[in-house]
């Protein structure tokens, strides 16, 4: 045959899940066959070491408890003081970049009142000659015709500026 069953089809084997497909494969198949002795062999193996490891006798227990006693007591459970100081930078850190990042939003104490400061300054906006975003550029050009009027008026210059404003 050359469909051979998948790890997962010869696990399940192993671990007791029998399907009649996998058992008619395993009979017409000495691949397969030889690859679930190999998985059974590996598992009792595990099996017989872990019983024999644990049935030690007692002074064996006794060295391992002094043995982890004496690693744990010679351990600092305190941690050092620079990694405190890295805590608290990171605390400190943290805290300032979430204060930082909150908006400064006012408060109006109603609806009514929030929308009577709005209505206000949509008008004051609607009763300017230019945006208030262009102030500078006025003043510019403001500034701009004035120097141009003055030349203008000058008794040497013999062209007029009427159209410049």
């Amino acid at each position: 045959m050359n469909n051979h069953l998948s790890r997962d089809q010869v696990t399940e084997w192993v671990s007791g899940t029998n399907e009649e497909s996998v058992r008619l494969h395993l009979d017409a198949c000495a691949v397969c066959r030889l690859e679930v002795e190999r998985l059974q062999t590996t598992l009792f193996g595990f099996r017989d070491s872990v019983h024999a490891l644990a049935q030690r006798d007692d002074s064996f227990w006794r060295r391992q408890q002094l043995t982890i006693r004496k690693r744990l007591s010679a351990k600092s459970w305190f941690p050092s003081a620079s990694w405190v100081w890295a805590a608290a930078m990171i605390v400190v850190l943290v805290a300032g970049l979430l204060l930082m990042r909150t908006e400064r939003i006012p408060r109006y104490g109603t609806t009514d009142a929030a929308d009577e400061i709005l209505l206000q300054e949509v008008q004051g906006d609607m009763a300017r000659e230019y945006p208030e975003a262009l102030a500078p550029a006025v003043l510019i050009a403001e500034e701009r015709n004035e120097i141009l009027n003055r030349k203008g008026s000058h008794p040497s210059k013999t062209t007029s500026r009427e159209g410049v404003q």
